[in-house]
Formats: structure tokens, C-alpha cells, sequence
């Protein structure tokens, strides 16, 4: 594991990626019609992460709106 490539954020290691603005803007564009665990699945990230994402950017997923509705 020692390459360079990890970075420690607390006890997870990980492979510390960036968001891309592609990966934004499908993460807003999934978020109208998709579950959270679904779209961590399509952009190969962690569900943590997506929902981390989205709450820095604003973005609602459908499950937040119909319960706040």
C-alpha cells in the first residue's frame, strides 16, 4: 500500500479521488430519480461520499424531498 497513491482520512483508507465537474453534474442529474446507494454505485464511490457531495452543493435526492414534503 505504499505507492503514493492513498491518502488516510481518519481510520478510512482510501484512494482519495476528486470530484470531477462530470461526476457533479450526474450526481445532480441521478439525484431527481435515484437512491443514493444506486448512485454510488454508478459513479464508484461511496455512499458517504455522495451524500457528503450533495449536502456541500445543495442537492436534494428524492427520498429528502418526499419526506419534507
Amino acid at each position: 500500500m505504499d505507492g503514493g497513491f492513498y491518502l488516510r482520512r481518519g481510520k478510512q483508507l482510501t484512494l482519495g479521488r476528486r470530484w470531477t465537474s462530470e461526476d457533479k453534474a450526474s450526481l445532480k442529474e441521478l439525484a431527481a430519480t435515484t437512491p443514493p446507494k444506486l448512485i454510488a454505485r454508478k459513479l464508484d464511490r461511496s455512499c458517504e461520499s455522495i451524500r457528503q457531495m450533495a449536502t456541500r452543493n445543495g442537492i436534494r435526492f428524492l427520498t429528502e424531498r418526499r419526506r419534507n414534503s
